[in-house]
């Protein structure tokens, strides 16, 4: 059944009316709408179209979500680096332009360590050469001497040209050795004197002077020995031919017996040299002319059974008949002999610059 308009109207009223009660509002319209008391704001309200609050509500949430993904997502693709070498560069380039260097914090720089200090030198022990040979002579030893050059040199050798082993000697480097025995009495056969003041010793080389009173020198060394190689450096300058140099080998007894060696005897007048083997009233001798004023090595070698003499390194005597041998220990001597001749002799001297004892 169809209502009325009246019906309807006076039902629509009635439920304004009602509506209107609840709410408490003082007039309604004729249209149904709210009128708004004069100066009172709030009393308006806006009505939304079906519908659209319930569909905002269920978006909002996926709004959110969408747009905090989006923002994850942005952060985690600046956080990577780039793989590109040139926007690595670009991007360190930009941020070292946006640095302000007078607000960057002064740097201090560290401090250089020192370097530690040098170590002061230590001196090292002195050791002197007087001192070792000091001991070496508590020892009972004999310390060798550094070699001088007053002989000119060493010249061929009898000793380097048989490969002899040294034992001993005097290189007068230093004075004499004390093993020698400067002679201290009458001269040769009786003849003049023979004194310590002739031998001195000046710059490595032994002198022997003989002056124009018959004055003169000569020694033997301390130790005897059977067999053995003996060798001297030596020179006769040019003087008178009352004086006699010879080096020699002599028996430890000092008897007359077999075995006195002369193996460099001559005059210091001479041309030449002679070597004697003297036994009993005989002798065997060779003779070689040389320069005697010159430096000469003169070496004599005693074996078993064999005597040889070598002027520098060669040979030039020998003898290996018993009969002439010596036949008891040896020992050597240094001497300038005066064999006065009638007048006064010219002062004159003899030089020697080693006596080397060999096995």
């Amino acid at each position: 059944m169809r209502r009325t308009t009246s019906a309807v109207g006076s039902s629509a009223t009635e439920l304004i009316e009602r509506v209107t009660a609840e709410r408490g509002s003082d007039a309604v319209t004729a249209s149904g709408r709210h009128r708004h008391p004069r100066g009172h704001a709030e009393a308006v309200v806006t009505s939304d179209a079906p519908g659209t609050n319930s569909t905002t509500r269920r978006l909002a949430p996926m709004a959110v979500g969408a747009l905090v993904m989006l923002v994850a997502t942005l952060v985690a693709t600046l956080a990577q680096p780039s793989d590109d070498p040139s926007l690595a560069a670009q991007q360190l380039s930009n941020n070292a332009a946006v640095a302000d260097p007078a607000q960057a914090p002064p740097v201090t720089p560290e401090p250089t360590p020192e370097p530690p200090a040098a170590a002061e030198p230590t001196e090292p022990p002195a050791t002197s050469k007087p001192q070792a040979a000091e001991r070496k002579a508590a020892a009972g030893e004999q310390a060798a001497a550094p070699r001088k050059s007053g002989g000119a040199g060493e010249g061929r050798s009898a000793a380097a040209a048989n490969g002899w082993t040294r034992a001993g000697g005097d290189e007068f480097n230093g004075g004499l050795s004390p093993q020698w025995s400067p002679y201290d009495g009458e001269g040769h056969d009786g003849q003049g004197r023979r004194t310590p003041d002739a031998i001195s010793v000046e710059n490595g080389v032994l002198v022997i002077r003989g002056d124009s009173e018959g004055n003169t020198g000569g020694m033997s060394w301390k130790e005897d020995q059977r067999f053995g190689r003996w060798e001297m450096r030596a020179r006769f300058p040019k003087g008178d031919d009352q004086y006699h140099p010879v080096l020699i080998l002599w028996r430890e007894s000092g008897g007359q017996e077999n075995g006195e060696i002369d193996f460099a005897e001559t005059t210091s007048a001479s041309p030449d040299v002679s070597f004697f083997l003297h036994y009993g009233s005989d002798q065997k001798y060779a003779t070689k002319t040389i320069d005697i004023a010159q430096w000469h090595n003169y070496a004599v070698e005693w074996v078993d059974g064999r005597v040889t003499g070598y002027i520098d390194g060669q040979k030039w005597f020998e003898s290996t008949d018993e009969e002439t041998l010596p036949p008891g220990r040896m020992h050597a001597t240094i001497q300038l002999d005066y064999f006065p001749d009638g007048g006064s002799p010219k002062p004159t001297e003899m030089q020697v610059d080693y006596m080397r004892i060999y096995r």
